[in-house]
């Protein structure tokens, strides 16, 4: 009897701990804000580069910074890790975005391009900003994250077998397409209402 009830007991345990061990990743630390399959794909290509250049590359997605500055975030979560590392930090709610790398690191990518607002260079906020807040945001995560672990594959001259690669910039080309077209036809139609007015 007390053989039975040790193992009731140990599914209990395992049942209430399975979802934290399912949502444990090494290379992703998020909350319901992003989808199991985008952190999986975003932990299969950390791991892959970690594995074949010692890099580790952590995406930290959040619905909210709960007040607290990203950088000061991003400080105190590097405490207990060795270098390199960089982080790929995003606060939804205070519509925040940052990279954060170790001493060094920082020139084996493009930080002001993957971080730019504009369409034309910026990989994650130009997708970020052209959804509404009840759409997912794992798509500019997942893109941006790709991008930066290629970019510094592609520095250290190392295959990632699990990268994106062309199919990740296609969808970023095709929003920017989009959002180009959006532009264009708004600024046709202000200068159509202002000749016009006066004609």
């Amino acid at each position: 009897m007390l053989h039975v009830k040790a193992k009731k007991l140990w599914l209990l345990c395992f049942i209430a701990f399975f979802p934290a061990l399912i949502f444990a990743k090494d290379f992703v630390v998020y909350d319901d804000i992003l989808e199991e399959r985008t952190a999986q794909k975003i932990e299969e290509m950390g791991s892959e580069l970690f594995a074949k250049s010692g890099v580790k590359v952590i995406l930290i997605a959040k619905k909210s910074g709960e007040g607290e500055n990203i950088l000061a975030y991003e400080q105190n979560f590097v405490k207990n890790l060795t270098t390199p590392y960089v982080l790929l930090t995003l606060f939804q709610a205070e519509k925040k975005v940052d990279i954060y790398a170790s001493e060094g690191l920082e020139k084996e990518f493009d930080r002001e391009a993957l971080l730019s607002p504009f369409p034309w260079s910026g990989t994650i906020i130009p997708l970020l900003t052209s959804k509404k807040n009840d759409v997912s945001v794992g798509p500019a995560l997942l893109n941006g994250y790709a991008e930066l672990v290629e970019e510094i594959a592609q520095y250290r001259k190392i295959e990632l077998e699990s990268a994106i690669g062309n199919a990740n910039k296609t969808t970023i080309n095709l929003v920017r397409l989009l959002i180009y077209g959006f532009m264009i036809i708004v600024v046709v139609l202000i200068i159509y209402k202002r000749i016009k007015s006066r004609g």
